[in-house]
């Protein structure tokens, strides 16, 4: 499985920055990647790691939290691939991030020093970060903002210590670096990214409300509505079949990385549950107009 979860975010000729594809239509980054883009709705190019180019829209912006998100231009028609797990982050791991900007050769990598914690960002307002420590030195980190910060769990700063090997889910989206005391205008080796599960908690078209609402299990047709030989027949078909749409639309969410298993495993039940009480109705009402037929 490809561990590439990038895209590069680009207007005309000029690279803004980095995203991810947190869902197949939606690509999350930072907003300050984007603050020199042309006016709202402009479209912007995402180049994926294998080379195609997609067309996305600025959709939402959380400005105190420096966080972006931008949706992809009939993401169904591209055969997009899946998104990235997601997780939280956890100190002393070992993390990477596959991106490089437009002429750079240099992948980061380094260990989590610290989860989740409150950082002021330099361009305004807080967000939840996780602080990182990078091997490569380079001065300035300009270029890698917005990237995904990927995490193999288990896999601690010594990987020839530990053996296992597992999927790589993104932990965080690269953010800001701590400037030099002495010299503001040089770097360190500590960056921040920002965790990803809580910026998803920030947007509502990443929530399991706003996603039930696209594609729900729709109310059934009244029976009066249907010619009586089709009732029977017709609303159980109805039911089975977007119910049927309903769960498949959970699989893909789930595999995509937009909901937890056990929020799939909840909607999963709640659907099924919602279709055999209208089932039960259904073949009761039946029986009981039979019996009163039969008085």
């Amino acid at each position: 499985m490809s561990q590439h979860y990038w895209v590069r975010i680009s207007e005309g000729d000029r690279c803004l920055g980095a995203g991810f594809l947190v869902t197949r239509a939606f690509v999350l980054t930072a907003l300050h990647c984007l603050r020199v883009r042309s006016p709202d709705n402009a479209r912007l190019d995402l180049e994926l790691p294998d080379g195609r180019r997609v067309s996305g829209l600025l959709c939402d912006e959380i400005k105190d939290a420096d966080l972006a998100l931008i949706a992809v231009e009939d993401a169904h028609s591209h055969a997009l691939p899946l998104a990235a797990p997601t997780d939280w982050p956890r100190p002393d791991v070992r993390w990477q991030s596959t991106y490089r900007p437009p002429g750079d050769h240099t992948q980061l990598s380094g260990h989590v020093e610290h989860d989740t914690i409150d950082y002021n960002s330099v361009e305004g307002g807080v967000f939840k970060a996780i602080q990182l420590r990078v091997e490569q030195d380079l001065g300035t980190f300009a270029g890698y903002s917005g990237s995904p910060v990927n995490t193999i769990p288990g896999l601690h700063r010594h990987p020839e210590e530990h053996g296992e090997q597992a999927r790589r889910p993104v932990v965080g989206i690269l953010m800001e670096e701590e400037r030099n005391r002495e010299d503001p205008s040089r770097g360190t080796n500590v960056l921040f990214a920002a965790s990803v599960l809580h910026a998803m908690e920030r947007f509502p078209q990443l929530s399991m409300s706003h996603l039930r609402q696209q594609v729900s299990v729709p109310q059934p047709r009244r029976p009066e509505e249907l010619a009586p030989t089709q009732t029977s027949r017709a609303l159980s078909a109805q039911n089975l079949a977007s119910t049927d749409a309903f769960l498949r639309q959970l699989q893909a969410w789930e595999t995509d990385g937009v909901i937890t298993p056990a929020e799939a495993k909840k909607e999963r039940r709640r659907a099924i549950r919602q279709l055999r009480r209208r089932l039960l109705s259904r073949s009761w009402g039946l029986l009981g107009r039979k019996r009163d037929d039969h008085v």
